[in-house]
């Protein structure tokens, strides 16, 4: 049914209304906060276009090119520096040899490959219980994966010839 008298509106609380207020002060603090950074973005891209036609004036033709030969040398030095630390150190190999051999046994052929980490040394030992000692000394290297004696035999004075197969782990080289 519909009412003839007129209502009293509903009077809001005023914490209602105060928030209302604080809504609309912040909405209208966004929108002129939006054009003042505009403005402000402006102005930096018009001093950044006046600095860098300032240093355009200052490049003569000797500065342009001896800044390119310079970066030129720059890229020279990171390519070098690259291949310097991926490169394999083999004569690390030769430094564990000398450390790790028994003083009975001397190594005659080496074969080295630094990259899959293997080696095949050949030599003499005189006699076998000082192989023995040296595939002992060589198991015991932590830097060592495995050690495979692949061929023995006896030597036309009576030494005994051998090769073992040496594999290292892959970060021995580095």
């Amino acid at each position: 049914m519909v009412e003839i008298i007129p209502r009293k509106a509903v009077e809001l609380p005023l914490w209602l209304k105060i928030l209302f207020y604080v809504l609309i002060a912040l909405l209208v603090l966004a929108f002129l906060s939006y054009f003042i950074l505009g403005h402000f973005q402006k102005k930096s891209l018009v001093s950044l276009q006046n600095l860098e036609t300032e240093i355009s004036r200052e490049k003569t033709p000797q500065k342009i090119t001896l800044e390119k030969e310079i970066l030129g040398y720059q890229k020279k030095i990171r390519d070098f520096g690259l291949i310097l630390n991926h490169r394999l150190v083999s004569s690390k190999f030769f430094d564990f040899l000398e450390g790790t051999s028994h003083p009975q046994v001397w190594f005659s052929q080496v074969s080295l490959s630094p990259g899959a980490g293997l080696s095949v040394v050949s030599g003499h030992a005189e006699t076998f219980p000082a192989l023995g000692q040296q595939i002992q000394i060589l198991r015991k290297e932590t830097t060592l994966k495995d050690v495979a004696l692949d061929k023995i035999s006896l030597g036309k004075k009576g030494e005994i010839e051998f090769t073992l197969n040496l594999t290292f782990d892959v970060n021995f080289f580095k």
